[in-house]
């Protein structure tokens, strides 16, 4: 009996001892497997991912959104380099000749096939000299998507006071700049732009136009848009024919619904005392075509006749036009930013009436 209890007591002994052994075997590498879990690693890097991942979309969208077109810069040059490098362009002169040739060019750099038509017209050198003057017209057609046609236009000589920079660079500038604008863009009516010669000797530029045409091409014309003397006045206006003043009021319309400032004239008198017109919407209208006039002035000063632009204090007794403060750096210092605003304040109706009309 006491061998067995021996025997028993060393079994006992061993047990204890071979389970003493095994357990650290199996308990120490638990311990490491929580301290360093792949998961807990995974889930602190993965978050700043997909936060990096989110930024870089919003930051693409924010590159893709389209930033508001401002109008009036491509103007802006064209003005400068009528008034700096070529001056003022009387009637028939070479440098009228120059503005011509320059037109030309920038249409033909837009991609146009302009087209030049010279003419030769009785004008007058002052309100008793008649002669014959020689000028031309220059011509940049942009194909829409019918045949009828929208003649937009601007005359591009000047009197010999001042540099022309309103009357009538500016609106020269807006003419190209909406024809680059458009070259590419697809439009209701088929765009004549049209710059006219001879303006200030009597309209001759317009006149020839509107008597070359034959009766078909006339009838063909759905308005005419002129653009003279933009930048300097107080306000924009636009004014039309009452019999056919359906552009006018578009453009009324259409100025409103998009914050812009834009008056014009009801039954307004565009000839002078003794009937003769002041504007290239003169021929135009006695064609019964529909006509939208854009200028700058202040219809409530002066003779409330539309020549007083600006306060009497400035300018030629509140002119500008037709006089030595006729200049961009004068009407720039005099009214800062008013031309820039002017600039695209029209573009951008006139933008909207060749693509929506």
């Amino acid at each position: 009996m006491n061998t067995l209890k021996k025997i028993s007591a060393l079994l006992i002994l061993f047990s204890f001892v071979a389970c003493a052994k095994s357990a650290p075997a199996t308990s120490i590498p638990a311990q490491p497997l929580e301290a360093t879990s792949p998961p807990a690693e995974v889930n602190v890097t993965s978050e700043p991912t997909e936060i990096s991942a989110a930024t870089e979309v919003a930051a693409t969208e924010a590159v893709v959104v389209e930033e508001e077109v401002i109008y009036g810069e491509l103007a802006r040059g064209h003005i400068e380099t009528i008034t700096e490098e070529i001056g003022a362009r009387w009637s028939g002169t070479q440098e009228e000749s120059a503005t011509a040739q320059y037109i030309e060019e920038a249409f033909t750099e837009m991609g146009y096939e302009p087209v030049v038509k010279p003419f030769e017209r009785m004008g007058w050198v002052d309100d008793e000299t008649e002669t014959a003057f020689k000028s031309a017209n220059v011509i940049a057609v942009k194909e829409g998507e019918s045949a009828r046609v929208m003649v937009v236009g601007a005359h591009y000589d000047s009197v010999t006071d001042g540099l022309g920079a309103d009357d009538n660079a500016s609106g020269v500038g807006i003419l190209l700049e909406l024809a680059e604008r458009l070259a590419d863009v697809s439009t209701p009516y088929t765009i004549y732009f049209v710059a006219f010669g001879g303006e200030e000797a009597g309209l001759l530029g317009s006149t020839d136009y509107v008597y070359s045409a034959s009766k078909d091409e006339l009838q063909n014309i759905i308005g005419f848009v002129n653009l003279d003397s933009v930048i300097a006045g107080d306000y924009t206006y636009v004014y039309g024919n009452e019999g056919k003043p359906e552009l006018r009021d578009w453009a009324l319309n259409w100025a409103s619904e998009n914050d812009i400032e834009l008056q014009t004239i009801y039954d307004v008198e565009l000839n002078d005392e003794d009937g003769y017109g002041t504007s290239d919407v003169y021929e135009f209208d006695n064609a019964r075509i529909p006509f939208a006039y854009f200028e700058s002035t202040n219809w409530t000063l002066g003779d409330k006749d539309g020549y007083t632009q600006v306060d009497p204090q400035y300018g030629d007794d509140g002119a500008i036009i037709h006089t030595e403060y006729d200049t961009l750096e004068y009407i720039d210092e005099t009214f800062p930013g008013r031309v820039d605003a002017h600039l695209n304040d029209v573009i951008r109706i006139v933008y909207a009436l060749l693509t929506e009309y």
